[in-house]
C-alpha cells in the first residue's frame, strides 16, 4: 500500500468490508484485463515474456496507477453495493434487457414452489419427498410473489420468516432493532452480511471479467478456456452466496427472536404479558412505523413509565 500512502490513504482507512467487497473484485477485474492486454490481447494470442516485457517498460509507475485505479474503482463502486445484489436478486426492470430473462426466472421459480406445494400436500408427512419439500419450501417465500434468482427468493423468505411468530415486519423491525443491539451481536451479524455481499460482488466481479475476457481472446480459439473458466467461477461464487443469503436470513431470525423486547425497553414500551398480547402490540407499532396517520389507532400504544435510564436491558 506504499503507492496509496503517497496519496494520504492508510491502512486503517480501508475497511475490511470495503477491501474484500469492494476493492477485490474490481482488482480482479482490472488485473486480468490488463494482464492479458500487456500480454498482447486482442490482437496477438496472450503470451508470458511479452506481459514480463511489457511489465518491466511500465516499471513501479505502472504498478502505482494500477493500485491507484483499483483503489478508486472499489470507491466508486461502493455506492452501487446495494444496487449489485439488487440486481442479483432479481429487481430488475420488466421493459429493460433483462426483462426477458427475468420473466423465464420467475416462471421457473413459481414453478417450483407450486410443484413443492403439491409435494408437501399430497405425499406422507414421513416421505423422504414431502420432507425434501418442506425444506424447499423453507427457503422460497409463500406470501409475496417468486423472484427470478434463488438468491432474491432467499433473502425475501428470509424477511418473510423473521418475526412472523411474534406479527413483526422484519423490514420495518431490523432497521429499529439494529439500534440496540450488543456489539459483539452486530459483529456476528456483520460478519454473516459481508460473507454474502463478498460472494454475491465476486460472482459479478468473475462474470463480467468471462464477459470481458471472452471480447479480447475471441479470435484465440484455446485462449477461450480462460473466459469459461472465469463463468463456472462466477456460478459457483454465486451458488456461495445464495447460502450465504441462507445463514444471513437464519442469523437475522435469531437476532429478532432473542433481542426483539429489548427494543420494546429501549422505546419505554410496556413489555406484554404473552406472545398474543405482544403480536397485538406489534401490530400497532407496525402501524406507526409505516408512518400510517390517515386513521387513529384503535387503542394507544401503553408507554411503560416506572423504569429508569440505570437498568440494563
Amino acid at each position: 500500500m506504499s503507492q496509496l500512502s503517497a496519496l494520504g490513504v492508510v491502512d486503517a482507512d480501508l475497511t475490511p468490508r470495503l477491501k474484500f467487497v469492494n476493492i477485490l473484485p474490481s482488482a480482479l477485474l482490472l488485473t486480468v484485463v490488463g494482464s492479458l492486454i500487456l500480454g498482447g490481447a486482442p490482437a496477438n494470442a496472450p503470451e508470458l515474456q511479452r506481459l514480463l516485457d511489457n511489465a518491466r517498460s511500465y516499471g513501479w509507475a505502472g504498478a502505482a496507477v494500477a493500485s491507484v485505479g483499483a483503489l478508486v474503482a472499489g470507491l466508486l463502486l461502493q455506492p452501487l453495493e446495494l444496487a449489485s445484489i439488487r440486481l442479483l436478486e432479481g429487481y430488475v426492470s420488466a421493459t429493460g434487457p433483462l426483462g426477458p430473462l427475468a420473466r423465464v426466472g420467475t416462471w421457473v421459480h413459481a414453478n417450483r414452489r407450486s410443484r413443492l406445494t403439491w409435494q408437501d400436500e399430497h405425499l406422507d408427512y414421513d416421505d423422504p419427498r414431502a420432507e425434501a419439500a418442506r425444506f424447499g419450501l423453507s427457503l422460497m417465500p409463500d406470501r409475496a410473489p417468486v423472484l427470478p434468482t434463488a438468491l432474491g427468493n432467499r433473502l425475501r423468505a428470509a424477511e418473510e420468516r423473521a418475526g412472523r411468530p411474534y406479527g413483526l415486519d422484519a423490514l420495518l423491525t431490523w432497521p429499529r432493532l439494529y439500534h440496540v443491539l450488543p456489539q459483539e451481536v452486530l459483529q456476528t451479524v456483520s460478519r454473516s452480511r459481508n460473507e454474502l455481499d463478498t460472494a454475491a460482488r465476486l460472482a459479478l466481479s468473475f462474470g463480467l471479467t468471462s464477459v470481458v475476457t471472452a471480447g479480447l481472446l475471441l479470435p484465440h480459439s484455446w485462449w477461450l478456456l480462460l473466459p469459461v473458466a472465469f463463468a463456472v467461477l462466477s456460478w459457483f461464487a454465486y451458488r456461495s452466496a445464495v447460502h450465504a443469503a441462507t445463514t444471513y436470513g437464519n442469523t437475522v431470525a435469531a437476532v429478532v427472536d432473542v433481542y426483539r423486547l429489548r427494543l420494546l425497553q429501549e422505546m419505554r414500551v410496556a413489555l406484554p404479558a404473552d406472545t398474543g398480547k405482544e403480536r397485538a402490540l406489534n401490530g400497532k407499532l407496525t402501524d406507526l412505523w409505516l408512518r400510517n396517520d390517515q386513521e387513529p389507532l384503535p387503542s394507544p400504544v401503553e408507554y411503560d413509565t416506572g423504569k429508569d435510564d440505570s437498568r440494563t436491558a
